[in-house]
Protein backbone atom coordinates (compact mmCIF):
# COMPACT_ATOMS: atom_id res chain seq x y z
CA UNK A 1 0.00 0.00 0.00
CA UNK A 2 1.54 3.28 -1.28
CA UNK A 3 1.18 6.61 0.70
CA UNK A 4 -1.56 7.90 -1.22
CA UNK A 5 -4.19 4.68 -0.51
CA UNK A 6 -2.71 5.68 3.07
CA UNK A 7 -4.00 8.55 3.09
CA UNK A 8 -7.23 7.93 1.19
CA UNK A 9 -8.16 5.38 3.98
CA UNK A 10 -7.32 8.40 6.78
CA UNK A 11 -9.38 10.38 5.03
CA UNK A 12 -12.04 8.23 5.30
CA UNK A 13 -11.92 7.58 8.55
CA UNK A 14 -11.92 11.08 9.65
CA UNK A 15 -15.40 12.02 7.50
CA UNK A 16 -16.63 9.55 9.24
CA UNK A 17 -15.92 11.12 12.78
CA UNK A 18 -16.28 14.81 11.47
CA UNK A 19 -19.83 13.60 10.33
CA UNK A 20 -20.81 11.11 13.11
CA UNK A 21 -19.26 12.70 16.22
CA UNK A 22 -18.41 16.24 15.46
CA UNK A 23 -21.81 16.52 13.42
CA UNK A 24 -20.51 19.11 10.60
CA UNK A 25 -22.70 19.60 7.80
CA UNK A 26 -21.49 18.55 4.82
CA UNK A 27 -19.92 21.18 2.89
CA UNK A 28 -18.18 22.10 6.54
CA UNK A 29 -16.55 18.65 6.18
CA UNK A 30 -15.88 19.77 2.70
CA UNK A 31 -13.99 23.19 3.27
CA UNK A 32 -11.82 21.87 6.11
CA UNK A 33 -10.64 18.71 4.26
CA UNK A 34 -10.17 20.83 1.02
CA UNK A 35 -12.28 18.22 -1.23
CA UNK A 36 -15.12 18.60 -3.28
CA UNK A 37 -18.55 18.50 -1.31
CA UNK A 38 -19.90 15.90 -3.93
CA UNK A 39 -16.69 13.53 -2.35
CA UNK A 40 -17.80 13.62 0.85
CA UNK A 41 -21.66 12.66 0.28
CA UNK A 42 -20.24 10.11 -1.88
CA UNK A 43 -18.47 8.45 0.86
CA UNK A 44 -20.32 9.41 3.63
CA UNK A 45 -22.79 6.33 2.01
CA UNK A 46 -19.81 4.49 1.54
CA UNK A 47 -19.42 1.20 4.10
CA UNK A 48 -15.84 0.86 5.12
CA UNK A 49 -16.02 -2.45 3.50
CA UNK A 50 -17.27 -0.57 0.17
CA UNK A 51 -14.54 1.94 0.49
CA UNK A 52 -11.58 -0.29 0.65
CA UNK A 53 -13.37 -2.33 -2.55
CA UNK A 54 -13.51 1.61 -4.26
CA UNK A 55 -9.76 2.06 -3.07
CA UNK A 56 -8.67 -1.54 -4.87
CA UNK A 57 -10.57 -0.83 -8.25
CA UNK A 58 -9.19 2.32 -8.43
CA UNK A 59 -6.00 1.47 -8.31
CA UNK A 60 -6.03 -1.61 -9.91
CA UNK A 61 -7.26 0.20 -12.77
CA UNK A 62 -4.00 2.37 -12.87
CA UNK A 63 -3.69 5.82 -14.25
CA UNK A 64 -2.88 6.70 -17.80
CA UNK A 65 0.44 8.60 -17.18
CA UNK A 66 1.59 5.69 -14.67
CA UNK A 67 3.78 4.38 -17.51
CA UNK A 68 5.84 7.70 -17.22
CA UNK A 69 5.85 8.16 -13.63
CA UNK A 70 9.58 7.67 -12.61
CA UNK A 71 10.41 10.30 -15.74
CA UNK A 72 8.10 13.08 -13.54
CA UNK A 73 9.90 12.40 -10.66
CA UNK A 74 13.22 12.35 -11.33
CA UNK A 75 12.34 15.32 -13.41
CA UNK A 76 10.58 17.63 -10.49
CA UNK A 77 13.35 16.70 -8.16
CA UNK A 78 16.10 18.29 -10.08
CA UNK A 79 13.63 21.34 -11.20
CA UNK A 80 11.28 21.59 -8.21
CA UNK A 81 10.05 25.05 -9.96
CA UNK A 82 8.79 23.35 -13.19
CA UNK A 83 5.13 23.88 -14.00
CA UNK A 84 2.73 20.80 -15.03
CA UNK A 85 1.96 22.92 -18.38
CA UNK A 86 6.06 22.66 -19.21
CA UNK A 87 6.54 18.78 -17.80
CA UNK A 88 3.19 18.34 -20.38
CA UNK A 89 5.84 19.47 -23.21
CA UNK A 90 8.24 17.66 -21.88
CA UNK A 91 6.93 14.51 -22.15
CA UNK A 92 5.39 14.96 -25.35
CA UNK A 93 9.12 16.08 -26.38
CA UNK A 94 10.60 12.71 -24.90
CA UNK A 95 8.00 10.61 -25.20
CA UNK A 96 6.48 9.29 -28.63
CA UNK A 97 3.88 7.22 -27.35
CA UNK A 98 2.35 9.48 -25.00
CA UNK A 99 -1.79 9.65 -25.43
CA UNK A 100 -3.54 12.63 -26.36
CA UNK A 101 -3.88 13.73 -22.95
CA UNK A 102 -6.00 16.91 -21.67
CA UNK A 103 -3.68 19.46 -19.99
CA UNK A 104 -6.26 19.29 -16.21
CA UNK A 105 -5.38 15.26 -16.60
CA UNK A 106 -1.56 16.11 -16.52
CA UNK A 107 -1.74 19.07 -13.69
CA UNK A 108 -3.64 16.61 -11.26
CA UNK A 109 -1.04 13.80 -11.76
CA UNK A 110 2.03 16.30 -11.52
CA UNK A 111 0.30 17.41 -7.78
CA UNK A 112 -0.45 13.70 -7.12
CA UNK A 113 3.70 12.95 -7.78
CA UNK A 114 4.61 15.90 -5.62
CA UNK A 115 2.53 15.19 -3.01
CA UNK A 116 3.41 11.45 -2.73
CA UNK A 117 7.31 12.56 -2.74
CA UNK A 118 6.82 15.51 -0.65
CA UNK A 119 8.20 17.89 -3.89
CA UNK A 120 7.00 21.18 -3.11
CA UNK A 121 6.90 23.94 -6.13
CA UNK A 122 9.10 26.37 -5.40
CA UNK A 123 10.42 29.15 -7.74
CA UNK A 124 13.54 29.80 -9.21
CA UNK A 125 13.02 33.80 -8.21
CA UNK A 126 11.06 33.45 -5.48
CA UNK A 127 10.34 36.97 -3.39
CA UNK A 128 12.28 37.25 -0.04
CA UNK A 129 10.98 38.94 2.54
CA UNK A 130 12.23 40.96 5.45
CA UNK A 131 11.32 42.57 8.25
CA UNK A 132 10.17 46.52 7.66
CA UNK A 133 11.37 48.82 10.44
CA UNK A 134 7.72 50.46 12.56
CA UNK A 135 7.22 53.80 11.54
CA UNK A 136 6.43 56.49 14.48
CA UNK A 137 2.91 56.85 15.67
CA UNK A 138 0.47 58.51 13.40
CA UNK A 139 2.41 58.08 10.17
CA UNK A 140 0.94 55.28 8.48
CA UNK A 141 -1.98 53.38 7.73
CA UNK A 142 -3.43 50.64 5.56
CA UNK A 143 -6.76 50.34 3.80
CA UNK A 144 -8.16 47.24 2.19
CA UNK A 145 -11.78 45.78 1.17
CA UNK A 146 -13.30 42.85 1.93
CA UNK A 147 -16.44 40.76 1.20
CA UNK A 148 -18.42 37.24 2.48
CA UNK A 149 -21.62 35.31 2.09
CA UNK A 150 -23.55 35.24 5.15
CA UNK A 151 -27.11 33.96 5.80
CA UNK A 152 -30.41 35.11 6.53
CA UNK A 153 -32.59 34.10 9.12
CA UNK A 154 -34.74 32.28 5.93
CA UNK A 155 -31.34 30.39 4.87
CA UNK A 156 -31.16 32.74 1.96
CA UNK A 157 -27.58 33.39 1.02
CA UNK A 158 -26.45 37.20 1.12
CA UNK A 159 -23.34 39.00 0.06
CA UNK A 160 -21.76 41.45 1.91
CA UNK A 161 -18.80 44.24 1.48
CA UNK A 162 -16.84 45.97 4.05
CA UNK A 163 -14.11 48.60 4.39
CA UNK A 164 -11.14 48.07 6.77
CA UNK A 165 -8.42 50.91 7.89
CA UNK A 166 -5.95 49.84 9.91
CA UNK A 167 -3.05 52.11 12.10
CA UNK A 168 0.01 50.26 11.29
CA UNK A 169 1.74 51.65 14.81
CA UNK A 170 -0.88 50.41 17.01
CA UNK A 171 -2.56 47.91 14.97
CA UNK A 172 -6.12 50.28 16.09
CA UNK A 173 -8.75 49.08 13.37
CA UNK A 174 -11.69 50.33 11.81
CA UNK A 175 -14.63 48.28 10.30
CA UNK A 176 -17.50 49.25 8.05
CA UNK A 177 -20.22 46.99 6.24
CA UNK A 178 -22.39 47.53 3.13
CA UNK A 179 -24.94 45.63 1.59
CA UNK A 180 -23.83 46.37 -2.01
CA UNK A 181 -20.38 47.14 -3.45
CA UNK A 182 -18.41 50.14 -2.42
CA UNK A 183 -18.39 53.51 -4.79
CA UNK A 184 -15.78 56.38 -4.50
CA UNK A 185 -18.26 58.45 -2.61
CA UNK A 186 -19.09 55.43 -0.06
CA UNK A 187 -15.06 54.92 1.05
CA UNK A 188 -15.09 59.17 1.59
CA UNK A 189 -18.06 58.73 3.70
CA UNK A 190 -15.85 55.70 5.38
CA UNK A 191 -12.65 57.36 5.47
CA UNK A 192 -14.49 60.18 7.77
CA UNK A 193 -16.01 57.57 10.04
CA UNK A 194 -12.79 56.09 10.75
CA UNK A 195 -11.05 59.13 11.30
CA UNK A 196 -14.04 60.17 13.56
CA UNK A 197 -13.05 56.70 15.33
CA UNK A 198 -10.04 57.17 15.47
CA UNK A 199 -9.59 60.80 17.16
CA UNK A 200 -7.26 62.05 14.06
CA UNK A 201 -6.22 61.60 10.43
CA UNK A 202 -3.00 59.80 9.90
CA UNK A 203 0.15 60.86 7.71
CA UNK A 204 0.07 58.28 4.92
CA UNK A 205 -2.49 55.77 4.14
CA UNK A 206 -1.36 52.93 1.55
CA UNK A 207 -3.72 51.44 -0.99
CA UNK A 208 -4.67 48.55 -3.76
CA UNK A 209 -5.06 49.92 -7.02
CA UNK A 210 -8.67 49.69 -6.53
CA UNK A 211 -11.01 51.64 -9.44
CA UNK A 212 -12.56 53.27 -6.12
CA UNK A 213 -9.51 54.88 -5.19
CA UNK A 214 -7.81 54.98 -9.15
CA UNK A 215 -8.88 55.35 -12.81
CA UNK A 216 -5.44 54.06 -14.04
CA UNK A 217 -1.76 53.37 -12.99
CA UNK A 218 -0.47 55.71 -15.57
CA UNK A 219 3.88 54.31 -15.07
CA UNK A 220 3.24 55.89 -11.59
CA UNK A 221 1.91 59.29 -12.29
CA UNK A 222 -1.36 57.70 -10.52
CA UNK A 223 -4.69 59.10 -11.65
CA UNK A 224 -7.13 59.08 -8.85
CA UNK A 225 -10.85 59.10 -9.28
CA UNK A 226 -12.38 62.96 -8.94
CA UNK A 227 -14.22 62.68 -6.14
CA UNK A 228 -11.31 60.61 -3.98
CA UNK A 229 -9.04 63.19 -5.76
CA UNK A 230 -10.93 66.28 -4.23
CA UNK A 231 -11.36 64.18 -0.75
CA UNK A 232 -7.63 63.73 -0.62
CA UNK A 233 -6.62 67.18 -1.45
CA UNK A 234 -9.18 68.71 1.15
CA UNK A 235 -7.77 66.16 4.34
CA UNK A 236 -3.81 66.57 3.10
CA UNK A 237 -2.97 63.02 3.84
CA UNK A 238 -0.38 61.16 1.82
CA UNK A 239 -1.55 58.40 -0.82
CA UNK A 240 0.62 55.93 -1.84
CA UNK A 241 -0.97 52.73 -4.26
CA UNK A 242 0.57 49.42 -4.12
CA UNK A 243 2.08 47.74 -7.20
CA UNK A 244 -0.27 45.85 -9.30
CA UNK A 245 -0.51 42.49 -8.42
CA UNK A 246 1.63 43.52 -5.04
CA UNK A 247 -0.72 43.63 -1.78
CA UNK A 248 2.17 42.09 0.50
CA UNK A 249 3.00 46.01 0.80
CA UNK A 250 0.13 46.71 3.11
CA UNK A 251 0.32 42.54 4.81
CA UNK A 252 -1.08 44.21 8.02
CA UNK A 253 -4.68 45.29 6.56
CA UNK A 254 -4.77 41.61 5.13
CA UNK A 255 -4.24 40.22 8.23
CA UNK A 256 -6.97 42.41 9.56
CA UNK A 257 -9.78 41.40 6.52
CA UNK A 258 -8.84 38.07 7.43
CA UNK A 259 -9.35 38.53 10.82
CA UNK A 260 -12.86 40.25 10.37
CA UNK A 261 -13.92 37.36 7.95
CA UNK A 262 -12.57 33.90 10.01
CA UNK A 263 -13.33 35.61 13.80
CA UNK A 264 -16.20 38.46 13.77
CA UNK A 265 -18.27 37.44 10.20
CA UNK A 266 -18.30 33.27 10.98
CA UNK A 267 -21.38 31.87 10.97
CA UNK A 268 -23.08 35.40 11.71
CA UNK A 269 -26.55 35.49 10.24
CA UNK A 270 -27.25 38.33 8.52
CA UNK A 271 -30.09 41.12 9.03
CA UNK A 272 -29.02 44.36 7.69
CA UNK A 273 -25.97 46.36 7.23
CA UNK A 274 -26.70 49.15 9.80
CA UNK A 275 -27.31 46.12 12.62
CA UNK A 276 -24.14 44.35 11.27
CA UNK A 277 -22.02 47.87 11.51
CA UNK A 278 -23.23 48.07 15.49
CA UNK A 279 -22.55 44.44 16.22
CA UNK A 280 -18.58 44.85 14.35
CA UNK A 281 -18.09 48.22 16.59
CA UNK A 282 -18.98 45.90 19.58
CA UNK A 283 -16.67 43.43 18.64
CA UNK A 284 -13.89 45.41 17.68
CA UNK A 285 -14.12 47.10 21.37
CA UNK A 286 -14.23 43.46 23.02
CA UNK A 287 -11.86 41.48 20.27
CA UNK A 288 -10.94 43.27 17.30
CA UNK A 289 -9.37 46.52 19.19
CA UNK A 290 -9.71 44.73 23.13
CA UNK A 291 -7.51 41.45 22.91
CA UNK A 292 -3.55 40.98 22.68
CA UNK A 293 -2.37 41.12 19.28
CA UNK A 294 -0.47 38.26 17.51
CA UNK A 295 2.55 40.11 16.42
CA UNK A 296 3.11 42.97 18.26
CA UNK A 297 1.95 41.50 21.79
CA UNK A 298 0.03 44.49 22.83
CA UNK A 299 -3.43 45.36 23.24
CA UNK A 300 -4.26 47.74 20.03
CA UNK A 301 -6.56 49.62 22.28
CA UNK A 302 -3.93 50.42 24.59
CA UNK A 303 -1.53 51.70 22.21
CA UNK A 304 -3.80 53.73 20.38
CA UNK A 305 -4.30 55.55 23.57
CA UNK A 306 -0.80 56.45 22.93
CA UNK A 307 -0.88 57.00 19.26
CA UNK A 308 -3.75 59.34 18.97
CA UNK A 309 -1.82 62.66 19.83
CA UNK A 310 0.46 62.15 17.31
CA UNK A 311 -2.56 62.28 14.43
CA UNK A 312 -3.20 64.72 12.36
CA UNK A 313 -6.22 67.19 13.57
CA UNK A 314 -9.98 65.86 12.01
CA UNK A 315 -12.52 68.16 11.82
CA UNK A 316 -15.92 66.70 10.74
CA UNK A 317 -16.26 67.59 6.81
CA UNK A 318 -19.55 65.15 6.19
CA UNK A 319 -21.34 65.05 9.52
CA UNK A 320 -24.90 63.55 9.18
CA UNK A 321 -26.79 64.99 11.80
CA UNK A 322 -26.11 68.06 13.95
CA UNK A 323 -27.09 68.70 17.63
CA UNK A 324 -27.12 72.44 17.14
CA UNK A 325 -28.57 72.42 13.76
CA UNK A 326 -26.82 73.35 10.22
CA UNK A 327 -25.59 77.04 9.76
CA UNK A 328 -27.93 78.72 6.97
CA UNK A 329 -25.40 80.79 4.58
CA UNK A 330 -26.34 84.41 3.27
CA UNK A 331 -27.74 82.90 0.12
CA UNK A 332 -30.26 80.71 1.92
CA UNK A 333 -28.73 77.91 0.73
CA UNK A 334 -27.21 74.97 3.43
CA UNK A 335 -23.71 72.66 2.81
CA UNK A 336 -24.61 69.10 3.41
CA UNK A 337 -22.13 65.90 2.41
CA UNK A 338 -20.33 67.36 -0.20
CA UNK A 339 -23.66 69.37 -1.67
CA UNK A 340 -25.18 72.63 -1.52
CA UNK A 341 -29.05 72.69 -0.99
CA UNK A 342 -31.76 75.77 -1.57
CA UNK A 343 -33.64 77.26 1.77
CA UNK A 344 -36.71 79.53 0.71
CA UNK A 345 -35.99 83.03 0.32
CA UNK A 346 -36.00 84.66 3.64
CA UNK A 347 -34.49 81.88 5.84
CA UNK A 348 -31.39 83.04 6.08
CA UNK A 349 -32.03 86.10 8.77
CA UNK A 350 -28.55 86.28 10.84
CA UNK A 351 -25.40 84.58 11.10
CA UNK A 352 -27.00 82.49 13.68
CA UNK A 353 -29.66 81.11 11.59
CA UNK A 354 -29.80 77.25 11.90
CA UNK A 355 -31.63 74.45 10.27
CA UNK A 356 -32.27 71.03 11.22
CA UNK A 357 -31.80 68.23 8.40
CA UNK A 358 -32.78 64.54 7.98
CA UNK A 359 -32.41 62.15 5.55
CA UNK A 360 -35.45 60.09 4.47
CA UNK A 361 -34.88 57.42 1.65
CA UNK A 362 -33.45 59.33 -0.78
CA UNK A 363 -34.81 62.65 -0.06
CA UNK A 364 -32.99 64.91 2.20
CA UNK A 365 -35.71 66.92 4.44
CA UNK A 366 -35.38 70.54 6.37
CA UNK A 367 -36.64 71.41 9.29
CA UNK A 368 -36.85 74.64 11.42
CA UNK A 369 -36.34 75.04 15.00
CA UNK A 370 -39.89 73.96 15.56
CA UNK A 371 -39.49 70.63 13.48
CA UNK A 372 -41.59 72.13 10.88
CA UNK A 373 -40.70 71.14 7.12
CA UNK A 374 -39.18 74.17 5.37
CA UNK A 375 -38.22 72.29 2.42
CA UNK A 376 -37.25 68.71 0.85
CA UNK A 377 -34.68 68.35 -1.90
CA UNK A 378 -33.92 64.91 -4.06
CA UNK A 379 -30.12 63.46 -2.92
CA UNK A 380 -28.17 63.44 -6.33
CA UNK A 381 -25.22 61.38 -6.61
CA UNK A 382 -21.96 62.12 -6.06
CA UNK A 383 -20.67 65.59 -4.42
CA UNK A 384 -20.16 69.03 -5.72
CA UNK A 385 -23.99 69.65 -6.73
CA UNK A 386 -25.68 73.04 -6.13
CA UNK A 387 -29.38 71.99 -5.65
CA UNK A 388 -31.49 74.76 -6.65
CA UNK A 389 -35.23 74.86 -6.66
CA UNK A 390 -36.47 78.26 -8.36
CA UNK A 391 -39.09 78.25 -6.31
CA UNK A 392 -36.67 79.61 -3.52
CA UNK A 393 -35.65 82.62 -5.20
CA UNK A 394 -39.05 84.62 -4.91
CA UNK A 395 -39.80 86.40 -1.86
CA UNK A 396 -43.14 84.67 -0.91
CA UNK A 397 -42.93 85.78 2.65
CA UNK A 398 -44.72 88.74 1.12
CA UNK A 399 -47.76 88.36 -0.11
CA UNK A 400 -48.76 90.01 -3.71
CA UNK A 401 -51.15 92.34 -2.81
CA UNK A 402 -48.10 93.46 0.15
CA UNK A 403 -45.82 93.94 -2.89
CA UNK A 404 -47.88 95.86 -5.10
CA UNK A 405 -48.84 98.32 -2.26
CA UNK A 406 -44.74 98.82 -1.18
CA UNK A 407 -44.19 99.21 -5.00
CA UNK A 408 -46.95 102.14 -5.35
CA UNK A 409 -45.95 103.98 -1.53
CA UNK A 410 -42.22 104.10 -3.14
CA UNK A 411 -42.94 105.95 -6.09
CA UNK A 412 -45.70 107.66 -3.98
CA UNK A 413 -49.04 106.60 -5.22
CA UNK A 414 -48.32 108.57 -8.66
CA UNK A 415 -50.23 107.74 -11.60
CA UNK A 416 -47.72 106.55 -13.63
CA UNK A 417 -46.61 103.37 -10.99
CA UNK A 418 -50.54 102.70 -11.46
CA UNK A 419 -50.09 102.15 -15.25
CA UNK A 420 -46.93 100.53 -15.01
CA UNK A 421 -48.55 97.66 -12.19
CA UNK A 422 -51.93 97.40 -14.58
CA UNK A 423 -49.72 96.66 -17.90
CA UNK A 424 -47.45 94.25 -15.80
CA UNK A 425 -50.92 92.39 -14.47
CA UNK A 426 -52.16 92.00 -18.25
CA UNK A 427 -48.06 91.33 -19.65
CA UNK A 428 -47.12 88.88 -16.81
CA UNK A 429 -50.17 87.48 -15.44
CA UNK A 430 -47.57 84.26 -14.00
CA UNK A 431 -44.96 86.21 -13.20
CA UNK A 432 -45.86 89.37 -11.21
CA UNK A 433 -44.14 89.07 -8.34
CA UNK A 434 -40.82 88.61 -10.24
CA UNK A 435 -41.55 91.53 -11.98
CA UNK A 436 -42.29 93.90 -9.23
CA UNK A 437 -40.01 92.66 -7.23
CA UNK A 438 -37.16 93.20 -9.74
CA UNK A 439 -38.17 96.71 -10.36
CA UNK A 440 -38.26 97.49 -6.65
CA UNK A 441 -34.97 96.44 -5.71
CA UNK A 442 -33.39 98.05 -8.10
CA UNK A 443 -35.52 101.39 -7.89
CA UNK A 444 -34.10 100.75 -4.05
CA UNK A 445 -30.73 100.94 -5.18
CA UNK A 446 -31.14 103.81 -7.51
CA UNK A 447 -33.02 106.30 -5.01
CA UNK A 448 -36.77 107.72 -5.42
CA UNK A 449 -35.35 110.74 -8.12
CA UNK A 450 -33.48 108.26 -10.32
CA UNK A 451 -36.16 105.88 -10.37
CA UNK A 452 -38.99 108.46 -10.70
CA UNK A 453 -37.30 109.55 -13.85
CA UNK A 454 -36.93 106.25 -15.56
CA UNK A 455 -40.47 105.21 -14.47
CA UNK A 456 -42.26 108.40 -16.53
CA UNK A 457 -39.73 107.73 -19.24
CA UNK A 458 -40.84 103.57 -19.55
CA UNK A 459 -44.88 104.59 -19.02
CA UNK A 460 -44.31 107.46 -21.87
CA UNK A 461 -42.44 105.18 -24.04
CA UNK A 462 -44.70 102.33 -23.24
CA UNK A 463 -42.15 99.87 -21.71
CA UNK A 464 -43.88 97.78 -19.35
CA UNK A 465 -41.11 95.22 -17.47
CA UNK A 466 -38.49 95.03 -15.43
CA UNK A 467 -35.69 94.09 -17.57
CA UNK A 468 -36.27 97.61 -19.57
CA UNK A 469 -36.92 99.71 -16.36
CA UNK A 470 -33.54 98.63 -14.87
CA UNK A 471 -31.99 98.94 -18.30
CA UNK A 472 -33.29 102.71 -18.53
CA UNK A 473 -31.57 102.77 -15.02
CA UNK A 474 -27.97 101.53 -16.00
CA UNK A 475 -27.99 103.66 -18.68
CA UNK A 476 -29.24 106.92 -17.03
CA UNK A 477 -26.36 105.91 -14.28
CA UNK A 478 -23.66 105.52 -16.74
CA UNK A 479 -24.98 109.07 -18.28
CA UNK A 480 -25.59 107.45 -21.89
CA UNK A 481 -29.14 108.46 -21.55
CA UNK A 482 -30.30 111.95 -20.90
CA UNK A 483 -33.98 111.38 -19.61
CA UNK A 484 -35.77 114.20 -18.13
CA UNK A 485 -39.57 114.73 -18.19
CA UNK A 486 -39.30 117.60 -20.89
CA UNK A 487 -40.13 115.70 -24.28
CA UNK A 488 -37.37 115.28 -26.48
CA UNK A 489 -37.75 114.84 -30.10
CA UNK A 490 -38.86 111.86 -31.54
CA UNK A 491 -37.04 110.10 -34.67
CA UNK A 492 -39.76 108.93 -36.83
CA UNK A 493 -38.00 106.59 -38.57
CA UNK A 494 -36.62 104.63 -36.50
CA UNK A 495 -39.99 103.36 -35.18
CA UNK A 496 -40.93 102.10 -31.46
CA UNK A 497 -39.83 103.47 -28.23
CA UNK A 498 -37.40 100.56 -27.96
CA UNK A 499 -35.29 101.26 -30.97
CA UNK A 500 -35.89 105.00 -29.91
CA UNK A 501 -33.87 104.08 -26.52
CA UNK A 502 -30.90 102.49 -28.10
CA UNK A 503 -30.18 105.46 -30.15
CA UNK A 504 -29.82 107.51 -27.00
CA UNK A 505 -27.10 105.09 -26.12
CA UNK A 506 -23.81 106.22 -27.64
CA UNK A 507 -20.91 103.49 -28.12
CA UNK A 508 -17.48 103.79 -26.53
CA UNK A 509 -14.88 105.19 -28.50
CA UNK A 510 -11.28 104.06 -28.53
CA UNK A 511 -8.57 106.29 -28.49
CA UNK A 512 -6.59 106.45 -31.60
CA UNK A 513 -3.22 106.78 -30.01
CA UNK A 514 -3.94 102.79 -29.16
CA UNK A 515 -3.78 101.62 -32.68
CA UNK A 516 -0.97 103.85 -33.56
CA UNK A 517 1.22 101.92 -30.91
CA UNK A 518 -0.48 98.88 -32.02
CA UNK A 519 1.01 100.00 -35.35
CA UNK A 520 4.70 101.13 -34.61
CA UNK A 521 4.68 97.75 -32.53
CA UNK A 522 4.30 95.63 -35.98
CA UNK A 523 7.06 97.80 -38.19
Amino acid sequence: MDARQKRLIIMYHEIQRLRNVEHFSIQRIADKLKINFRTVRKILHMTEEDYDKFIEKKWAKGRLLDPYRDFIISYLQQYPDTPSAVMHDRLKERFDTLPRVDPKTVYNYVMTVRRDHNIHMVSSSERQYSAVPDLPAGHLAQVDFGEKKLRRSTGEWVKVYFFVIVLCYSRHKFVLFLDRPFTSDDAVIAHEKAFEFFGGIPREIIYDQDSVFLHRENGGDYLMTDVFHRYQASRGFKVTFCRAGDPESKGKVENSVKFVKHNFLFNRTFINHNILNDQVLAWLERTGNGTLHNTTRKVPQEQWLLERPFLRRWIPLLTAARTNGHKVIKTNTIKYRGNSYSLPFGTYRNDESRVFVTEEGNELVIKNAAGSIITTHLIPDGVGHNIINTNHRRDTSIKLDVLRGKVREFFGHSGEIDTFIDKINKLYPRYVRDQLTAVLTAAERSGQQHAGIALEFCVRNSLFSASDFKSVLQGQKAGRTHLSTVARPVIKPLGDARTQLIVNIEPERSDIREYEVIFNQSL
